[in-house]
Order: C-alpha cells, then sequence, then structure tokens
C-alpha cells in the first residue's frame, strides 16, 4: 500500500460535502484523492472510512438524522465507483469471489468497496448485497462453487449467524477460502476468532493484500463446441 499522506488529509474535506449533501463537492474529493495517486484501497481505508466513521457518530449523537446519514452513504457509493470503478473485466477463467452480507445486514456499502478491489486484484467477482437470506445465498455459493466466499457484518450480534454460516459453506464448497469482515471487527478485533474464517479482514489495505497473495491460477477455459451446420438440400 502507498503511504497515507495527502489522501487522509481529504476526509475532512469529504466529510463537509457528504453533511452538506453537495454530490460535485464529494466527486471533487474523490477526483483530488486520485490525482494524488489512490486506488480503490486507498479511497475505502483512508478516504471514506474516517469520513463514514465521523457521520456515524454525528448519528449515534443525534446531530444528524437517518436521512442525512443514508445520503451520505449514497453519495459516497456513487462517487466511488465513479472514480474507482474497474475498467477492465477480470480475464477469462479469473477466480471466482462471492460477496455477500447476512440475513439483517442492511449495510452493502463496504461488500461494494471489497467488490471493486477484488476485480482490481484481478477476481470475477459476485455481489449478492444486502439482507440476503442464508438458504439463498448457501444455494448460489454451492451451484457457483467460487474460489474464495466473503461476509459483511456490521453488527456484532450476527457473528454467530457468521459462524453457522461458514460452517455450511465449507461444506458445499470445500475448496473456498472464506474471509468475514466489515466494521463489527473493526470496532472488536476479538470477535475475529469467532468465526472460523480462513480470514477476518476489517482494514480494505490487508484485503488488497490476501486477494492479491491468495489468487489461484486462472481456471482452464473450454472453448464452446463447434456446432455442424444444417446440410441444405
Amino acid at each position: 500500500m502507498k503511504s497515507r499522506r495527502g489522501i487522509a488529509e481529504l476526509a475532512g474535506p469529504l466529510l463537509v460535502a457528504l453533511l452538506a449533501g453537495d454530490e460535485r463537492g464529494t466527486d471533487d474529493v474523490f477526483r483530488r484523492a486520485v490525482s494524488r495517486g489512490a486506488d480503490a484501497a486507498h479511497l475505502a481505508r483512508d478516504l471514506i472510512q474516517p469520513a463514514l466513521d465521523e457521520v456515524g457518530r454525528l448519528w449515534e449523537k443525534g446531530e444528524i438524522g437517518v436521512a442525512e446519514e443514508h445520503l451520505a452513504t449514497s453519495l459516497v457509493a456513487r462517487a466511488f465507483l465513479v472514480n474507482a470503478a474497474c475498467e477492465k473485466p477480470p480475464a477469462l477463467g479469473a477466480p471466482r469471489l462471492v460477496l455477500t452480507c447476512l440475513a439483517g445486514e442492511f449495510h452493502e456499502l463496504g461488500a461494494r468497496l471489497a467488490a471493486e478491489i477484488g476485480r482490481r486484484e484481478g477476481w470475477q467477482v459476485e455481489m449478492l448485497g444486502a439482507n440476503v437470506p442464508r438458504d439463498s445465498a448457501l444455494d448460489y455459493i454451492a451451484t457457483r462453487k467460487p474460489e474464495a466466499v466473503g461476509l459483511s457484518l456490521s453488527l456484532a450480534a450476527h457473528v454467530a449467524e457468521a459462524a453457522a454460516m461458514i460452517h455450511r459453506i465449507r461444506a458445499l464448497a470445500p475448496g473456498a477460502r472464506i474471509l468475514a469482515g466489515g466494521i463489527a471487527f473493526r470496532r472488536d478485533p476479538s470477535l475475529a476468532g469467532l468465526t472460523g474464517a480462513d480470514a477476518c479482514i476489517s482494514d480494505p489495505g490487508d484485503l488488497k493484500d490476501w486477494l492479491h497473495a491468495n489468487r489461484p491460477a486462472a481456471r482452464a477455459v473450454r472453448p464452446p463446441a463447434l456446432r455442424t451446420p444444417p446440410r441444405v438440400g
């Protein structure tokens, strides 16, 4: 990871833009960060996390409402995709990474940031979104047989559910590496050992490093069978 210098100092201007509901100002801060060398992981770790942490603190203190908090998240999601989206699709046969939020988890921004980091590290990422019922997620994972699965948690109360799901994933997709991440683990790192995941990652820079170091070789892609043209006459 590159130095945080010059990027983290933009978290303050980003916060001001978010609280003002200023879409143009938000986009401008992201463009400034990218011009200073920030990639998707830098943006997530050094710009977005500190700004949204402060938004969350203001909400908890009652200084802003739910609407303002949701607007800030929406502005960040849009600006991130505009400025950090991976321009090239993954290579044919790229390893598959499935990302999902557990049932009852409605905060999906972290998983969406992780998805873009994964794409930039050469993974084919399939993002299932927020509040995915356990059986639906498990059926999908069993069908797709990904090389890695990432579970996003914002609530410590869902750690037991994550552990139960990870146990099922190991039976359905035994070759998959399993990650757990999210704000729940940033708030309480001691929860990491309770999930049974192969790795518990809450820092976007660590996620980037893990995905780079653990990316398996591309799968062989079989060309489509040639159909014999019908005979005429």
